[in-house]
């Protein structure tokens, strides 16, 4: 039902509107804590953006995280070949702790350009967890604002209750998938809408 309706917001987006749209770094979190429905709507909803971007032409970086990062480059494949390449990375699960540093760094590298990714320095990024983590770092926190400082979009899609507020906070747009909520997936396509229209 989620991926429906996502893919039903792809039609209520205007026709008219033929500006390019900026590219977007995504991070999902596939920890343990993850496991079972969370990880399976983080990785629905990253499909569908994904997906949207694909058609939209817009460069898509994906890392997936847990302590550790594995990331792919959507740009990088066309057609077929990039949605096989989709699949096959969400099908990845580390299933450890969650440390969401070394994603949120190589993020700000794409970003700076400095991982050779020069298409990736207007990006924005969204974060997808349950934020049950502990708190960035001050520097970390310090380079993200600095980002911000630049118009850079930070998103996070928040994945129950009970993460952790602080980590949160450095987010500027925070949105919040409930679990309990049958109206949740209505509400997150309306979030979303902000993000896929973004230039």
């Amino acid at each position: 039902i989620l991926r429906k309706q996502i893919t039903q917001e792809e039609v209520l987006v205007e026709k008219s509107d033929n500006e390019p749209k900026g590219p977007i770094i995504i991070c999902v979190d596939t920890s343990g804590s993850m496991h079972g429905a969370p990880e399976r709507i983080a990785k629905t909803v990253t499909f569908a953006l994904a997906k949207i971007a694909m058609n939209e032409k817009r460069s898509c970086y994906l890392i997936s995280f847990s302590t550790g990062i594995e990331t792919l480059d959507l740009s990088s494949f066309k057609g077929v070949d990039a949605l096989s390449k989709l699949v096959q990375f969400l099908r990845m699960s580390f299933n450890g702790g969650t440390d969401a540093e070394p994603a949120l760094r190589k993020a700000l590298n794409m970003l700076a350009g400095s991982d050779t990714a020069t298409g990736y320095k207007n990006a924005d990024v969204l974060m997808i967890s349950d934020f049950v983590m502990a708190d960035l770092s001050d520097d970390l926190v310090t380079a993200i604002e600095q980002e911000k400082e630049k118009n850079t979009g930070f998103y996070s899609l928040v994945i129950g209750a009970s993460g952790n507020k602080n980590t949160i906070a450095c987010f500027n747009h925070n949105w919040l998938y409930d679990t309990n909520d049958t109206r949740a997936s209505r509400h997150l396509v309306e979030q979303l809408h902000e993000l896929k229209t973004r230039k």
